[in-house]
């Protein structure tokens, strides 16, 4: 088959693509790593600008100390291949074939037995299986090689910034279209329905991972979704957005009420948006990713719900592929960690409560600057009460 006729796909100019394996080459050679093989479909995107939302067949990316990549991938993914300048090779793996045999025949036609490579072996994306049959048919020693790129990741630079205003837009536009959505009568399927329409509108691709739509009693538990449920008056709706440009994601999270607000969902509600706002007021270039937190359970802990907040404060968003839209494997806003900030970082600040008869979640995604903290994410920051 000939790939149709059409122009590049990278979402960034070539020349930065250059920049970042020039980056990781070097870090091949400070490890004395002839090659490196990575899985995970986020890294390969960062490094090459490649993607496929047939990802969750095999594929790898075979890093070369003295030229560009190489694509191991289904064989349908040659198109998206073939308009991808950053690789120097694809090899499509046919339906009949074993991936691990075809990476095999691979590395033993490039690399000497006296050569070492490096394996990404933390990637969700590399089976106990594929990783047990390669390290016992390999005629290579293989060495494992975590997280040289996750560092080069967290620090975004503007134009990737720029990509998460625009994500923070279409989160913003799927927010405000399931808050209009909310009535008496309609379902948790016609709130999310709403938010993902409005976001896909206002501009995003297909998200990491589904937007939360949840009401009543199961907002008290926490990553329920929508289950085609009635909304009836006094119910808590808890709504969180997100948007994604380039693969390059916002969040934003809301609660309302059906109607007018008890005293107790109002406290919670305060309690939450006092420990965002802590949160927002804390981080800056500096502090380390526990004191952020600290400061946080200080609020929660005054407020007597320090059992309601069981999770971290926030994690680091960026690229995201499903089913998973955060860059939190490797760096979060959580207890005991002593990462310290640095400009560039963004996270989704997440502070959700869990009680015995409902919960509620306020968050946005902020960006680490020169002096403080942007809050990406614009929306008004408050317990919606909706009229019935």
């Amino acid at each position: 088959m000939t790939a149709p006729m059409m122009g590049q796909e990278l979402a960034f100019p070539e020349i930065e693509y250059e920049q970042r394996l020039h980056a990781v080459q070097k870090e091949l050679s400070q490890q004395n790593l002839a090659a490196g093989i990575l899985f995970d479909p986020e890294n390969i995107y960062w490094l090459t600008g490649f993607q496929t939302i047939g990802y969750f067949t095999f594929q790898c990316l075979l890093v070369l100390k003295d030229s560009k990549p190489i694509l191991l991938s289904r064989q349908v993914n040659s198109f998206l291949a073939a308009v991808t300048p950053t690789l120097s090779q694809f090899v499509g793996i046919e339906d009949h074939k074993s991936p691990i045999r075809v990476l095999i025949d691979l590395i033993n036609h490039h690399y000497h037995p006296s050569d070492v490579l490096g394996l990404e072996t933390k990637a969700w994306y590399l089976t106990v299986h594929d990783y047990l049959e390669l390290k016992s048919t390999c005629g290579l020693e293989l060495s494992e090689w975590n997280g040289y790129i996750d560092e080069f990741r967290k620090i975004k630079d503007p134009s990737q910034i720029n990509r998460m205003r625009s994500a923070a837009r279409s989160a913003e536009a799927g927010l405000a279209a399931a808050l209009d959505a909310v009535k008496i009568g309609a379902t948790e399927n016609d709130l999310a329905a709403a938010m993902h329409s409005a976001s896909i509108a206002a501009g995003s691709e297909y998200l990491g991972h589904p937007p939360l739509v949840v009401s009543g009693e199961r907002t008290a538990l926490c990553f329920s979704m929508w289950k085609r449920r009635e909304l009836r008056e006094g119910d808590v709706i808890l709504l969180e957005s997100a948007g994604c440009v380039d693969r390059y994601h916002a969040m934003i999270a809301r609660s309302a009420i059906l109607g007018e607000a008890t005293e107790k969902q109002r406290k919670m509600a305060e309690t939450i948006i006092a420990v965002l706002e802590k949160a927002i007021e804390s981080i800056k270039p500096g502090v380390t990713s526990a004191e952020v937190d600290m400061k946080c359970r200080e609020i929660t802990e005054s407020s007597g719900v320090d059992g309601e907040f069981a999770h971290r404060t926030g994690y680091a968003i960026g690229i995201g592929f499903p089913p998973n839209w955060s860059e939190g494997k490797f760096l979060s806003l959580r207890a005991n960690d002593p990462t310290v900030l640095e400009p560039g970082m963004t996270f989704h600040c997440v502070p959700t409560l869990f009680g015995e008869q409902f919960g509620m979640c306020f968050s946005e995604s902020v960006l680490v600057t020169d002096s403080g903290c942007e809050v990406l994410t614009e929306f008004p920051r408050k317990l919606f009460e909706i009229d019935i």
